[in-house]
């Protein structure tokens, strides 16, 4: 496995059952099963070839009995009830958050989200707090030069998170981990090419956008004074990652 479908099977307690949407060669849940982490998996898939691709990966690992492979569109294949966990790895922030709305009694029934947002893991962040999720566990990991945000929650009641919490992940601020000056400055210099692009338009809209961007900078400036040098960051990396 790659370091961070490692560390995504690291991340999930003991489980009975286990949904892995978006499952590809279904290598998570081969891993989890292998190690007794898991009774039962059940993998999903929308596209052809990686349905395909899995179904023929379960059954040349022999694990036809314990992996179910289904094609279909997010958590619809599931039944409420069917798996005690769901993981949701690898695709963008929006679309996790269309998948997790698209079936809430599947969503409701279930004791753990494994959530890797790609991109706009804030929103995830927020999406969890207002629908009644603890964010448990967090952690950023670097692979191949790239940033990953990997989020575990339970349901329970989590306080309003501020932006930054919502940003970088309110457990990862309270740890302060190397990489997460990273991920600070990273952000920071995108933000200053937003507002570079924002300053050659005099719109009432551009204007209103820039405001927000500068004070996002303002934020996030703050912030790296307070964590861990970003040089020591990088330099503890064998690339610089960029963040997803």
């Amino acid at each position: 496995m790659s370091r961070r479908l490692a560390l995504l099977a690291d991340f999930l307690p003991q489980l009975t059952s286990l949904a892995d949407i978006g499952t590809d060669h279904a290598g998570l849940l081969a891993a989890l099963v292998k190690s007794g982490k898991i009774q039962k998996g059940i993998g999903v898939e929308v596209v052809e070839g990686p349905y395909r691709r899995a179904l023929a990966n379960v059954e040349a690992l022999g694990l036809t009995g314990s992996i179910e492979i289904r094609k279909g569109d997010g958590l619809k294949p599931l039944v409420p009830g069917e798996v005690m966990a769901a993981a949701i790895a690898g695709m963008g922030g929006g679309t996790i958050l269309e998948i997790l709305a698209g079936s809430p009694a599947v969503v409701d029934s279930l004791s753990y989200l494994l959530l890797q947002p790609m991109t706009q893991a804030g929103q995830v962040r927020v999406y969890l707090q207002e629908q009644g999720w603890q964010i448990i566990k967090e952690a950023i990991l670097e692979e191949r030069g790239i940033l990953y945000q990997i989020i575990l929650a339970q349901p329970g009641v989590m306080k309003p998170l501020s932006s930054l919490e919502a940003q970088y992940g309110p457990l990862l601020l309270a740890e302060n981990p190397p990489l997460l000056a990273v991920a600070v400055q990273q952000r920071l210099e995108g933000l200053r090419r937003v507002l570079g692009q924002l300053s050659k338009s005099d719109s009432p809209l551009s204007h209103e956008k820039k405001l927000r961007c500068q004070e996002q900078i303002k934020e996030g400036e703050a912030l790296l004074q307070c964590l861990i040098p970003a040089e020591k960051s990088v330099n503890e990396s064998m690339n610089t990652p960029r963040l997803i």
